[in-house]
């Protein structure tokens, strides 16, 4: 290459050079910083959402009363056996032999209920026989809230087959120890809440369910 060729060259790089400086620093606005990360509202998310859940109308009819006539019945084996206080005119169902269920006559499904389970051959505590109790519900239906518990009682509300439910569920022994022997469950609608813990207390406390 000669000296021409070689200053000509030189030229046109160094031309080039300060056009892209120019063009770099004063011929576009400068990048706008970048914010802190925010979050977007996603148009397609990569998981499943939880899906909405249906609730039925409760059945309308009047809510269970408080005070409640009362009479003696027995459930369960000759070995293992309660006898407990239940609403008169009530049907009787027992779902096995170591459960029984009672519910008021002509009453639609998902009114309210009497349930009691004997569960003693489960061998567990009162408060393992609870927390057992409470997780399987918990898996088993949808919008689970637990609004209390005790020592031997929960009170939750959830949604079972599109209908919103209140149960109110207390395990006891009934031998003096620490062993669950028997839980007496009542479940029905928000409207029923004063008869269901009007009931409970009545079947379950001074002595009214005993070993029989």
């Amino acid at each position: 290459m000669n000296v021409r060729l070689l200053g000509v060259a030189l030229v046109l790089a160094l031309v080039g050079l300060a056009g892209g400086w120019a063009i770099g620093s004063g011929g576009e606005e400068p990048p706008a910083a970048i914010r802190a990360a925010e979050p977007v509202v996603g148009e397609s998310p990569p998981f499943p959402s939880d899906p909405v859940v249906t609730v039925l109308p409760d059945p309308d009819t009047p809510a269970l009363e408080p005070a409640l006539e009362l009479h003696d019945e027995r459930m369960g084996s000759k070995a293992f056996g309660v006898r407990l206080p239940v609403p008169d005119g009530w049907v009787r169902t027992d779902n096995i032999l170591e459960e029984t269920k009672w519910e008021p006559v002509g009453a639609p499904v998902n009114t309210y209920l009497l349930r009691v389970k004997i569960i003693s051959g489960l061998r567990l505590t009162v408060a393992q026989a609870l927390a057992a109790r409470r997780d399987a519900l918990m898996s088993a239906v949808e919008e689970l809230e637990l609004e209390s518990q005790t020592g031997d009682t929960f009170v939750a509300t959830y949604v079972n087959d599109s209908y919103r439910r209140l149960t109110i569920e207390r395990f006891l022994s009934l031998d003096g120890t620490d062993a669950a022997y028997v839980t007496v469950a009542v479940i029905g609608r928000e409207r029923d809440r004063v008869g269901l813990v009007d009931l409970l207390e009545r079947i379950t406390d001074g002595g009214a369910l005993s070993r029989s």
